[in-house]
């Protein structure tokens, strides 16, 4: 009879622990993308002028005296995309939904974010596999 309860309680402990190990990683994930965009955002604020080649579909010329910093921003939304979009499972699907809604709706609209991308699509095999399941039309812009 004591190794029953002994099993019984075994199991529940486990199953318990489980369930605190999945809640601990679906905040440490949703706190690592909160952290990269805080980090975007202060780019933001710091250089304004920037924000419009992401979020507003302002193309970059070849002689835009911003272009490295916006093609380095450009590579920093991306990577955080990918790391989101790697992570995902991690998150309640409430989270995934809105994050693969906002990822799919900024990278639709900005052409630098889907240059850069054209440009290394080898370095992001998850936004392939988003951009593959939105349908997503990659508008061919000209080559970075």
């Amino acid at each position: 009879m004591f190794a029953l309860v002994a099993i019984v309680v075994s199991l529940l402990s486990a199953f318990y622990g489980y369930r605190l190990s999945r809640q601990a990683h679906q905040v440490s994930t949703y706190y690592g993308a909160i952290g990269l965009f805080r980090e975007l955002d202060k780019t933001f604020v710091e250089h304004p002028d920037l924000r419009p080649y992401i979020y507003d579909a302002k193309p970059l010329a070849d002689d835009d005296p911003n272009r490295h910093r916006v093609q380095a921003v450009a590579e920093l939304v991306i990577d955080a995309f990918e790391w989101i979009w790697y992570r995902r499972k991690k998150l309640n699907a409430k989270a995934e939904e809105g994050w693969r809604a906002y990822i799919v709706e900024i990278f639709d609209s900005s052409p630098v974010l889907q240059q850069h991308y054209i440009k290394y699509e080898s370095w992001y095999p998850g936004i392939t596999r988003l951009i593959a399941e939105r349908s997503i039309v990659l508008r061919r812009f000209e080559r970075e």
